[in-house]
């Protein structure tokens, strides 16, 4: 499988709620070595019809970069991330219909994730919360487990720790929350729903007890949370297969989601076979007789095996798992790295389902 890293959910200054224009984006995107990267401003799709979607050539030593324009839907509650569509889908702030969105996202042929499901905000700068908040719905291919504005926002508890979260960003962000983990892996003994990582940049200047400052810069925020896919083929350099390429892999869940600013997850693998079939994250497998569930990582960490919602088996300092898959189930991984003195959150992979 081809490995190809991503950013998923940032907006430019065509969002009203963002300033940085979408070619300064692009050079910071280029500059932190994406290989794609879908852009989701609030309502519109302006990024398309001013030509940016596709491939922007690499200046210097970065490479080029594939750009996939997308949309936030972001009533009150309920944000969506809608993509595969022709033309953006507006609503009032005040919309409670969240299936209405699904499926007028899928009317278009396009498909979508429900965005930063749990997210809390940080009443401590006034940073409201935006969840997602209806459940009773269908048509969804998955959801963001993982977003860094949340992520980071979530530490700005006390003055202290907001100032330690301005210094050191990288340092306070936790990983996905115990919250949305559960419901995914519920989700995913319901059905086939697979995860994504959100950066949700908006590049905004605030201003925390006195101090101001940009949170983030996008070269930063783009080195954080990635989406990488895993493609059986490279990508081309034709604009339009490739973003068919990376849109399907990220709605069957051939990927998974890391933080890549410490080591590069990049020869991450997880696989499930026997001596006749296999199955990548995203897939299901039938057993039929003796099958092995096998993890790697690039480097040492911890991997945690998840089966169900429940951890069946950790590794310590090791960079290969194995295990016998002897009962049906959905099993994902979960790996951290030791950066600084502690296990920090690396990698979460979509699951294999087994039958």
């Amino acid at each position: 499988m081809f490995d190809y890293a991503g950013c998923i959910h940032f907006h430019s200054s065509y969002s009203y709620d963002a300033r940085i224009p979408l070619p300064q984006i692009l050079k910071e995107a280029a500059k932190a070595r994406l290989d794609f990267a879908i852009v989701t401003d609030h309502f519109r799709m302006d990024a398309r019809t001013d030509g940016f979607e596709g491939y922007g050539e690499g200046k210097g030593d970065a490479k080029p970069l594939l750009l996939i324009v997308g949309e936030e839907i972001s009533p009150r509650y309920n944000h969506y991330l809608a993509f595969g569509i022709q033309k953006p889908i507006v609503t009032w702030k005040t919309e409670t219909d969240a299936q209405r969105i699904i499926d007028d996202v899928n009317a278009q042929g396009g498909f979508g994730f429900i965005a930063h499901p749990d997210h809390t905000g940080a009443p401590l700068i006034g940073s409201r919360a935006y969840p997602w908040i209806q459940w009773d719905v269908h048509g969804f291919a998955g959801l963001g487990i993982w977003d860094l504005m949340g992520d980071w926002s979530s530490a700005l508890t006390s003055p202290l720790k907001t100032l330690y979260a301005c210094w050191r960003p990288a340092h306070a962000l936790k990983g996905a929350s115990a919250k949305t983990l559960a419901r995914w892996d519920d989700l995913a003994r319901q059905g086939h729903c697979v995860a994504i990582g959100e950066s949700d940049n908006h590049g905004h200047q605030r201003s925390f007890f006195g101090f101001s400052r940009q949170v983030f810069s996008f070269e930063f925020a783009f080195r954080t949370v990635r989406t990488h896919v895993l493609l059986e083929k490279t990508l081309s350099r034709d604009a339009k297969q490739d973003e068919a390429s990376v849109l399907s892999a990220l709605r069957q869940g051939q990927s998974y989601v890391s933080l890549d600013c410490w080591n590069d997850p990049k020869g991450f693998g997880f696989t499930i076979y026997d001596d006749q079939h296999q199955a990548h994250a995203g897939g299901e497998f039938t057993r039929q007789g003796q099958a092995i569930l096998e993890a790697k990582l690039p480097a040492p960490g911890r991997i945690c095996l998840i089966r169900n919602g429940r951890l069946v088996k950790e590794e310590h300092r090791r960079s290969a798992m194995q295990w016998d898959v002897d009962i049906p189930g959905v099993y994902r991984i979960e790996a951290q790295q030791h950066v600084a003195g502690r296990w920090r959150p690396w990698i979460y992979s979509n699951p294999i389902w087994v039958r």
